[in-house]
């Protein structure tokens, strides 16, 4: 579990290393066939240039250049330009591509492409220069991603991370579960990544964002962790964390246990109600701390039941009469996946002394194995415990069972 972010980071590393393996080798080949035209206008570009400076001169016949010469207006080593003096020029001025005169508007469009091929060269460079400098960005990104991720997490950060966990589940949330963080200030905590699996146990939601806050409404007991600036990644897909950020919300917690243990991250807000509302409540309900004692004994008397499915007691709200009352069950194959639950009004660690089995009773409420639901009537639905007898599970209940 503690190493999988560091291979998901070199993963992401080496993908970048691809890319831009594949996109230099691209622009590369953009960039050469640019070159192989911006040759080839300079060639033609060269080559008119060349007949345009030949035929620069008027053909004159023989007389005419006697003539001039005499005159002392042409040198006597020079020739006409229509006359070949040897085999080679005989050859040359019957070349069809040193021939003749120049088109101006040929030669105006020749330097037009040229100029053209030219600029279209110097957008393809900078394009790719800015494409490797991006590539270049992700890939320093993803590196410093990937040592971050290999880091240890500060002492105080840990502690901070494992008490959020304890008091979550003192009250019956277990799903949320936090992997790491960098660093914790007055915002909140940084760097965070967190777990969350589905009901069904089946499916992952694997949340990263650069700050998380928690927020305590002490009015109505609702605790609600926001994350902001990250991804969140659910069957397959990943989101964008919505900019006023993500909330996971906590309903009907003990505020003062959060702000008591975690007061350097919950932030509170309101006021807690009056003791005349508190006295309003059941007084079948139990405080956080007797909670947490019978979630404990229930854990180790079903943890060392021999049953098909590791089966856990979640929540708990009251007692009454030997009764713990809206009780929730989670039931775990050797995977740890979620096969079963269960969310019942009463339920009792019951025995038969005679028999000597030990059950749980469970009345009123909802049974759910896989995707089948049923009815838990008044009467009672017991679940067997085998590998446990009736004396050791008195004493580990400290005697609150009912007998058959």
């Amino acid at each position: 579990m503690n190493r999988w972010p560091a291979r998901i980071a070199l993963v992401v590393l080496s993908v970048s290393v691809v890319a831009l393996v594949l996109e230099t080798k691209r622009m590369a080949a953009e960039i050469g066939d640019a070159e192989r035209a911006a040759q080839q206008a300079n060639e033609r570009a060269l080559l008119v240039e060349k007949q345009f400076g030949e035929s620069s001169l008027p053909s004159l016949d023989r007389s005419e250049q006697a003539k001039l010469t005499s005159a002392g207006q042409l040198p006597s080593g020079q020739s006409n330009a229509a006359e070949p003096a040897s085999a080679s020029d005989a050859a040359t001025s019957q070349d069809p591509k040193t021939a003749g005169p120049v088109d101006l508007d040929a030669f105006t469009r020749l330097q037009v492409d040229l100029h053209t091929t030219r600029q279209q060269l110097a957008a393809v460079t900078k394009l790719l220069e800015q494409r490797n400098a991006e590539i270049e960005q992700r890939r320093k990104v993803a590196a410093e991603g990937a040592r971050n991720s290999l880091k240890p997490m500060p002492a105080g950060v840990r502690l901070c991370l494992d008490t959020l966990h304890e008091c979550l589940r003192s009250e019956g949330y277990i799903s949320q579960r936090f992997l790491r963080a960098a660093s914790l200030d007055a915002e909140g905590l940084h760097d965070v990544e967190m777990l969350e699996p589905s009901a069904d146990g089946l499916a992952v939601t694997f949340m990263t964002a650069k700050l998380m806050t928690a927020a305590l409404d002490r009015g109505t007991g609702i605790l609600q962790l926001r994350f902001f600036d990250g991804h969140r990644a659910e069957a397959g897909e990943r989101a964008v964390l919505p900019k006023d950020g993500f909330a996971i919300t906590f309903e009907e917690v003990e505020g003062p246990l959060f702000e008591g243990r975690l007061p350097y991250l919950v932030r509170g807000n309101g006021a807690y109600p009056m003791p005349a509302i508190e006295a309003g409540r059941p007084a079948t309900d139990v405080d956080p701390g007797t909670r947490r004692q019978w979630l404990t004994r229930l854990g180790y008397l079903l943890g060392k039941a021999k049953t098909k499915e590791s089966w856990r007691v979640t929540r708990i709200k009251g007692m009454s009469d030997g009764y713990f009352l809206t009780v929730e069950l989670i039931g775990t194959d050797a995977n740890n996946l979620v096969m079963s639950s269960a969310h019942c009004d009463q339920l009792a660690v019951e025995i038969d002394e005679r028999g000597g089995v030990v059950s749980l009773l469970l009345r009123g409420g909802v049974l759910r194995r896989g995707r089948l639901e049923s009815t838990i009537t008044g009467e009672g639905y017991r679940m067997l415990l085998p590998g446990l007898t009736p004396k050791e599970t008195i004493d580990a209940m400290l005697g609150m069972v009912v007998k058959k």
